[in-house]
């Protein structure tokens, strides 16, 4: 089992690079070639770390079947994606025989053999949901064609007659001049038979919401200004309230956030999909704007960029696409066919998705982006909108877990797949926290009582190859589909890291049931702190020291092993997850600085230019 583990993950990282070749460079090589290639340089692989021969050559023989067999089977991937694909499943399971394997056989501790086969069996449940995180990762790269198309209608022309459509902004203690540019846009919207419901919900600063109101009744008829204190729910609360506010002769209900401006041809756009009486809502991508500034905005916009042409795409192209809360254009019948919005859910946008499809309507995922909004200017909104985004899935698995198993509904295979998954993943997250304080232990034993697994050497190298391939197809995907450059993709690694704690720590928590308050997203202009990175990123700060401590001082306290080495890795890796936190929050206090130097500047100017006057 050990040489089909080095032969196949050896043979996966061959079939990426070659898939990134035809990806990056357009070069795509003979069908035919592939698996041949792949199986060969598997092989030599092998070879080169002293397995025998006769046993090289059978595994050989297999990783070439295959490949041959995986092309024929989904005609959709190219080819090297295909061998990429099945030499990775093959590798995981043959990769996990072998560890499994060579546990048993360790002479350690007993406490530090319990610890062991904890994490493996915390690896084993978590396994599942990673390889389905990868193919939505990958999919976008693993494909030659797709079957549901992402266009909007562009020459779709609406009558008089067309859908009434009742655009909601939802809002919450939000700064009148923001919300009102979100207004002056959706008032240019190109389309007939519209109207705007702005439902501010328990702002008790009337110098926050009277702005709003004026401003609403200067749009005209087409605006209403609707204020209520008391409900709860948050923002799923206020809509819900509004439902029977909204015209009567609506069709469509859209959903803008309060600091969201909109392309005027949105609605024109897209109201013409709902030609099709099956389809429940349309979704246009999350994006953002007034980001090219700074650094600390680049990379975070990118990073933002990765979900939506990768996960967001797969899980459109399998029917289980989801709302985001912004941007979302909802036949008015299937909202209350699902019952509207969940107040429990700190997710209650991508929890409706799932209640919409089990009801029997189908979504849309668009690729073009018609709105744009304001990423968060400190690390620390970044976290608390990344900690809602992931305890919320994690509720919506716990929720409609009876559903994903087969309880009566519309759900599609692949929907009660997809949806399960993307709550599912978040819970194994949850017990993934557990490795960091179960490797302490095993530190500690292995530093007390000389307790190091003997780990063999010859398992370096699919290990490795497994490692580099996923970094290969990840910058070929931010490459390719993101279109970033090698230092955008690096800095957009470094923005997604930053928030992996916080997601773990969330995951964690809703794996426990602990309860989490619905907080929104900081809207307001931040002030310049010189020292806010530290009370931004305190914990991470104080992790990444104590990770990078054991990291550099164990290989001088514990006997030199394989085992050591791997596990001085790890923390040094972790070190650098923890490390992501707080430079993207020095990059971001100096981002406010910048902001903060030229609006003083722009109002010295108009101070200069009223004196000369």
């Amino acid at each position: 089992m050990e040489t089909v583990f080095v032969v196949t993950a050896v043979a996966h990282l061959c079939a990426v690079v070659l898939l990134s070749v035809e990806l990056v460079r357009g070069w795509r090589p003979p069908g035919a070639v592939v698996p041949g290639v792949c199986a060969v340089v598997g092989a030599g692989g092998a070879l080169i770390t002293g397995h025998r021969p006769v046993v090289v050559a059978a595994a050989t023989v297999g990783v070439l079947l295959l490949g041959v067999v995986a092309a024929r089977r989904a005609p959709a991937l190219r080819t090297s994606g295909a061998v990429a694909w099945a030499t990775l499943l093959v590798s995981t399971v043959a990769g996990t025989a072998v560890g499994l394997a060579h546990l048993a056989e360790f002479d350690l501790h007993p406490v530090s053999l319990a610890l062991m086969w904890l994490v493996a069996a915390v690896g084993l449940v978590r396994t599942p949901s990673s390889l389905m995180q990868l193919y939505e990762n990958w999919e976008v790269g693993l494909r030659r064609r797709w079957r549901r198309s992402l266009a909007p209608l562009a020459d779709w022309q609406p009558t008089d007659d067309a859908p009434m459509v009742t655009v909601q902004v939802p809002i919450h203690a939000e700064p009148p001049p923001v919300v009102i540019a979100t207004l002056d846009a959706l008032a240019r919207l190109d389309y007939p038979n519209v109207e705007v419901l702005v439902i501010d919900n328990n702002t008790s600063d009337e110098d926050l919401w009277r702005p709003v109101e004026r401003h609403c009744a200067e749009l005209g008829d087409r605006f209403r200004f609707l204020h209520v204190e008391g409900i709860t729910g948050a923002k799923a609360g206020a809509l819900n309230w509004a439902r029977p506010h909204l015209d009567p002769r609506t069709a469509l209900v859209a959903l803008v956030d309060a600091d969201y401006q909109v392309d005027p041809r949105w609605l024109r756009h897209t109201v013409g999909l709902f030609e099709d009486p099956e389809l429940g809502f349309v979704q246009c991508p999350h994006a953002y704007r007034d980001f090219e500034h700074s650094a600390y905005g680049r990379w975070a916009n990118t990073g933002y960029e990765w979900a939506q042409v990768t996960e967001m795409r797969s899980r459109n192209e399998h029917g289980a696409g989801i709302t985001v809360g912004t941007m979302s254009l909802i036949r008015l019948e299937t909202l209350d066919a699902a019952g509207g919005w969940a107040e429990w859910c700190q997710t209650e946008d991508s929890e409706f998705a799932i209640r919409a499809h089990a009801v029997g309507y189908t979504s849309i995922l668009l690729d073009r982006a018609y709105g744009w909004g304001l990423i968060p200017e400190t690390v620390a909104e970044l976290k608390r909108q990344r900690f809602r985004w992931t305890y919320g899935p994690g509720q919506e698995f716990k929720a409609h877990a009876r559903l994903y198993l087969g309880a009566s509904s519309r759900l599609t295979p692949s929907q009660r797949v997809r949806h399960g998954h993307y709550g599912l993943v978040v819970l194994v997250t949850g017990l993934g926290v557990l490795s960091l304080p179960v490797s302490l232990v095993l530190v500690a034993m292995m530093f007390l009582r000389s307790d190091v697994p003997d780990v063999s050497a010859a398992l370096l190298l699919p290990l490795g190859a497994g490692l580099v391939a996923r970094r290969v197809m990840r910058w070929t995907l931010f490459r390719t589909a993101v279109g970033a450059g090698f230092g955008t993709f690096l800095g957009a690694c470094i923005a997604l890291l930053a928030v992996k704690p916080t997601m773990s720590s969330a995951a964690f928590g809703v794996l426990l049931g602990r309860p989490a308050q619905w907080q929104r997203t900081n809207k307001f202009r931040v002030l310049p702190n010189r020292f806010r990175f530290v009370q931004d990123a305190w914990s991470e700060i104080v992790m990444a020291v104590g990770c990078l401590v054991v990291a550099v001082g164990l290989p001088f306290v514990a006997p030199a092993s394989v085992a050591t080495g791997l596990f001085s890795l790890g923390f040094a890796w972790q070190a650098l997850v923890y490390g992501c936190a707080p430079l993207m929050a020095v990059l971001a206090e100096r981002a406010v600085r910048g902001q903060s130097v030229a609006l003083t500047s722009r109002f010295d100017q108009a101070g200069a230019g009223t004196d000369m006057r």
